[in-house]
């Protein structure tokens, strides 16, 4: 029996669209302007990835895409309309596609359905529901070479509905004679319960992954090849893209970093050999990056300065997306910061979001702090009484403390006009 070669995709979150005020502009993509960059950046990875997929030698027998293909229950039009792409370019070049629904497909209502279901119109093999599937003696290849391949293929597709309540899963077992990859979408149990997202997850038991699967092919976790329990051949694939800066890679960079690649797996399948399991990295991702951190418990302005300077320097990727946090930092040091620099440097990267963490005040030091610089810290006090979701609370903080750095330039134009 010759070797079936499939590749392993997860969260790939189609019609993700990112902070709303991270746009294309004209001169980016023309055909794009106006629109938010990282659903463009998702869709460009999916074209390159289906391109890379088809073309690949020797040729690929199955795709399966472990959950979260969509971003949402009800997905925007052009997320459909790729989708349908993808899938149609696949199975016109002779490529099973197995998916499953993930966290994210999945509504808290049952009667919205999913939005993968119509993926089966176009030759995809969807399991969505809430019963296990076992997907065998049923490819339908034109090719001989692949149909003789994948006769004793088994997929045993376990969708994340099947995942709630408290089933017993007593029938998800290996089939003899049979090479037996398990398709679900969860947390591994002992892994932390929130993902990336800050998504909850339901849990996979650990002892159905140790029924003997020749692979388990799994979705959720957004770390490219991670294997939860090392002793069998559990992978999460990771996302194609970085989709915030909870995945962003460590700058400098490391090859070692877990974000160091995004992208699919390879899997080498033989009847009763070991997995061989390589990366089908997405070599063009956008560079998602977090630099080096700055405490500036005992900055002045001038020394403050020149960490900054380090940290924002003409060599980053300029199509990258970048967050520096600068810690403990005195309201009055931030105010005397050259400012106008600070924007330039930022312009070295696509985008550059700086986060500052005030040092707490004592009450007799504040007739010292009493400036602009206070709004900033006041503006987070006010977000930390009333926000409780951590990723709108930071998203608000940070367009808050622009707006307010906006204002704070405008003033200084106006008193360098009148000299003052």
């Amino acid at each position: 029996m010759s070797v079936i070669r499939l590749i392993h995709l997860a969260d790939i979150h189609l019609g993700f669209t990112g902070p709303a005020n991270l746009v294309l502009g004209e001169t980016e993509n023309e055909k794009a302007a106006g629109r938010y960059l990282r659903e463009v950046d998702i869709e460009e990875a999916v074209r390159k990835m289906t391109i890379a997929i088809i073309r690949a030698q020797p040729p690929i027998d199955v795709v399966v895409i472990a959950g979260d293909f969509f971003h949402r229950p009800a997905p925007y039009p052009r997320a459909i309309s790729l989708a349908a792409r993808m899938i149609q370019t696949l199975s016109k070049s002779d490529i099973a596609v197995v998916i499953i629904d993930g966290n994210h497909e999945t509504a808290n209502v049952l009667h919205i359905g999913s939005p993968t279901t119509f993926l089966r119109e176009l030759g995809a093999y969807v399991v969505n529901g809430t019963e296990y599937q076992i997907l065998h003696d049923q490819w339908n290849y034109t090719s001989p070479e692949k149909q003789a391949r994948t006769t004793q293929l088994a997929i045993h597709a376990l969708p994340y509905q099947a995942l709630r309540g408290e089933p017993k899963f007593t029938d998800v077992h290996p089939l003899p004679g049979y090479i037996n990859v398990l398709l679900t979408h969860g947390r591994v149990s002992g892994l932390k319960d929130l993902n990336s997202l800050h998504h909850t997850a339901y849990t996979i038991p650990s002892e159905i992954l140790r029924r003997g699967w020749d692979y388990v092919a799994l979705g959720d976790w957004h770390i490219h090849g991670y294997q939860p329990l090392k002793d069998i051949p559990a992978f999460y694939s990771g996302s194609l893209e970085a989709l915030n800066f909870g995945e962003a890679r460590k700058y400098p960079l490391d090859d070692s970093d877990v974000y160091a690649v995004h992208g699919a797996l390879d899997i080498r399948l033989k009847l009763g050999k070991q997995a061989e399991v390589q990366t089908f990295a997405n070599q063009e991702a956008r560079p998602v990056l977090y630099l080096d951190t700055i405490d500036a418990m005992h900055a002045d302005a001038d020394s403050l300065m020149d960490m900054l300077r380090t940290r924002l320097h003409p060599q980053l990727p300029s199509h990258a997306l970048a967050l520096l946090e600068v810690e403990n930092v005195l309201p009055q040091v931030r105010e005397q910061l050259d400012h106008a620099e600070i924007e330039q440097r930022r312009k070295f990267v696509r985008r550059c979001d700086i986060r500052w963490t005030f040092q707490r005040i004592s009450p007799s030091q504040s007739d010292e702090v009493l400036s602009e610089a206070t709004l900033d810290r006041q503006w987070e006090h006010f977000l930390e009484q009333r926000e409780q979701d951590t990723m709108e609370r930071i998203w608000h903080r940070d367009e808050g403390i622009k707006r307010i750095d906006e204002a704070r330039y405008m003033l200084q134009a106006i008193y360098a006009q009148k000299g003052e």
